[in-house]
């Protein structure tokens, strides 16, 4: 079963760990190598979400939005966009989300 409070944080996508059918996100702090652009996610414990990643021309774009856990499947909402994202596992080290 996965907490809630296991999701709370600032993830950064570990795309080097990722292997087929999972994604792999990191704390912030994390030591990565040089990247082009990450996807990140950050999850506050008030519900409320920021995802950031790269966009066109290497300008990184952010949308702010709404999380919430039910069972094994994070959703995310921003605007009119929804997603969806089964945990695998969630410990302070390492997010590994089904892609």
């Amino acid at each position: 079963m996965v907490s809630r409070e296991a999701l709370v944080g600032h993830w950064v996508h570990s795309h080097e760990e990722d292997s087929e059918g999972v994604r792999v996100f990191r704390p912030r702090s994390f030591h990565f190598p040089p990247s082009r652009g990450r996807e990140e996610l950050e999850l506050d414990a008030d519900g409320s979400s920021v995802a950031r990643g790269p966009g066109p021309v290497d300008v990184p774009q952010e949308a702010t939005g709404t999380w919430e856990l039910e069972g094994e499947t994070l959703r995310l909402t921003a605007g009119e966009e929804k997603r969806s994202l089964r945990v695998v596992t969630a410990d302070p080290e390492k997010l590994v989300v089904g892609a």
